[in-house]
């Protein structure tokens, strides 16, 4: 009888330190757990405030709120302006014309963007945003966590006036020239290159409506920064504005910091021609750009340049390193992905022939076939359809890893 009993004390002895073996393994990793999670929370507050802690140029937002139309947050030079009479007529103006933008596209696109696009592309990654001069405003509200941009224009890069140094005359010349400036994005949602040039030449470059879509947008500019890409390496060197108008790649950098989420973008302009025989001298600028691949890319509005061989080095450059393209017909042509298995694409809105501005022959025929098939709703106008409101739209997502 003692068997069965030495037995049953073996057979308790051993579902005791199972058991507590179990216990301890459990215990083991939920304190594990709790390390990782203490260490990540450690990790996010303390990059959150890092982020707090970046230095601002206090002068510069102050500047860029002036000119954006907003109240100045403190008293300064620029808060004593604030009861001329061009400056008041002027925020009118803008409150109301953003007004209308606002309601009639810009929250329609945010919502979209949380509801559909958000759940399609991984919009984490960099954006890479090509010909969009500074049209900050639909980069920031189609991609809002993007932690940074890289933008790329004709628009010069030229140094901001100070407001409070010149005639009252002078700054209602800016800020009149400034709206007209805007009058093209307000209304059709992109820049009219003829009209740029015009206005520009006032306003002094692309910075000053960086500044409004960047305050407006609920930022605050942190650093502003003058950048030569080395012509090869496409090594940055921060350099004055003398450096800018004699750099052969020639760009701004901005850090801004939403008001709101606290989140910090770094947003990159371009200026200059990427055609084939200009990008020949700016092996940096292409390198600087594959270097931050795999990317999304955003194309509207883009005149239709990548369709011609005088672009196939760009082409190339948005193909092998995106991870997703939104971009509507004026982008990569459609056969660039249709029966390619590495690209899945989904259309959105409708398909129509090019605008009278553009050839007749750039119609794409694929295209339309795909679209008679079906296609999703676009509860927004964006791109050069503006009046009729016929939206087209294109996302095509990398399904295999890129060599990265």
């Amino acid at each position: 009888m003692k068997k069965p009993i030495l037995f049953f004390a073996f057979v308790a002895l051993m579902f005791s330190a199972a058991c507590t073996a179990k216990r301890d393994t459990v215990s083991k990793a939920v304190t594990d757990s709790l390390r990782r999670v203490d260490s990540l929370a450690k990790i996010d507050s303390a990059r959150k405030a890092a982020e707090l802690n970046v230095p601002k140029d206090t002068a510069l937002d102050n500047t860029a709120r002036f000119i954006a139309g907003l109240p100045q947050l403190t008293k300064n030079k620029l808060s004593l302006l604030e009861n001329d009479k061009y400056w008041v007529d002027f925020r009118k103006e803008m409150d109301a014309s953003w007004k209308k933008m606002y309601e009639s596209r810009l929250t329609k696109m945010a919502a979209w963007e949380q509801d559909v696009f958000s759940k399609t592309v991984n919009d984490s990654l960099k954006l890479f945003y090509p010909f969009s001069g500074p049209d900050f405003l639909h980069a920031n509200f189609l991609y809002p966590r993007s932690k940074e941009y890289v933008m790329l224009g004709l628009e010069r890069i030229r140094e901001v006036s100070d407001l409070t140094k010149i005639s009252e005359k002078d700054r209602d010349r800016f800020l009149d020239s400034l709206g007209n400036a805007l009058r093209d994005i307000f209304k059709k949602s992109y820049f009219i290159t003829k009209h740029m040039q015009q206005d520009l030449g006032q306003i002094k470059g692309v910075l000053p409506i960086f500044y409004f879509f960047m305050e407006r947008s609920g930022y605050e500019i942190l650093q502003q920064k003058y950048i030569s890409l080395d012509p090869t390496t496409g090594d940055e060197n921060e350099v004055d504005i003398q450096g800018i108008y004699k750099a052969k790649i020639a760009a701004v950098k901005l850090l801004v910091r939403n008001r709101e989420t606290k989140l910090i973008k770094t947003v990159y302009y371009f200026s200059g021609d990427v055609q084939d025989l200009a990008l020949k001298n700016k092996a940096g600028l292409v390198k600087f750009i594959t270097d931050r691949g795999p990317f999304n890319t955003f194309l509207k509005s883009a005149s239709y340049l990548l369709h011609y061989e005088t672009f196939a080095v760009m082409r190339k450059v948005v193909l092998s390193n995106t991870a997703s393209i939104f971009q509507d017909d004026t982008g990569v042509p459609y056969r660039y992905f249709s029966n390619k298995p590495e690209w899945k694409v989904q259309l959105f809105g409708d398909y129509v022939p090019p605008v009278s501005d553009f050839s007749a022959n750039l119609f794409q025929k694929d295209l339309d076939s795909a679209y008679k098939k079906g296609s999703l709703v676009l509860p927004f106008s964006l791109g050069y359809h503006w009046s009729s409101k016929q939206n087209y739209m294109l996302v095509a997502k990398e399904s295999i890893q890129l060599n990265k």
